[in-house]
């Protein structure tokens, strides 16, 4: 991943000049703009608030399929106890979804 070469087409995704970049997030434009012509790799800081300008995170900039989903605390909670159970359980709850699932199909 050319971490650069993202951040350039995120910002211009958003039509978002390196100086407009640098007024949203409070970072130098000088800073800015040697990552975006000289190619200067920021730091982890300035990358997080850089993404958080451009309404991601760090956690979505680095997802290489661009797909990231969000999950709701019942989701979140479901996935953590569903983690705990043995195999054998754990196939027979995606049996029982994956039945459900197919029920509700168009």
């Amino acid at each position: 991943m050319d971490i650069i070469e993202k951040l350039n087409r995120l910002r211009l995704e958003r039509n978002m000049s390196v100086y407009r970049l640098a007024e949203l997030s409070g970072l130098n434009q000088s800073t800015l703009a040697n990552t975006f012509s000289r190619g200067t790799v920021p730091s982890i800081a300035n990358l997080e608030i850089i993404c958080e300008t451009l309404g991601l995170t760090l956690a979505q900039f680095f997802t290489e399929d661009e797909i990231c989903v969000r999950m709701t605390e019942e989701e979140h909670k479901f996935f953590s106890n569903y983690k705990k159970l043995p195999e054998p359980i754990k196939q027979s709850v995606n049996d029982i979804v994956n039945t459900i699932a197919d029920t509700y199909k168009n």
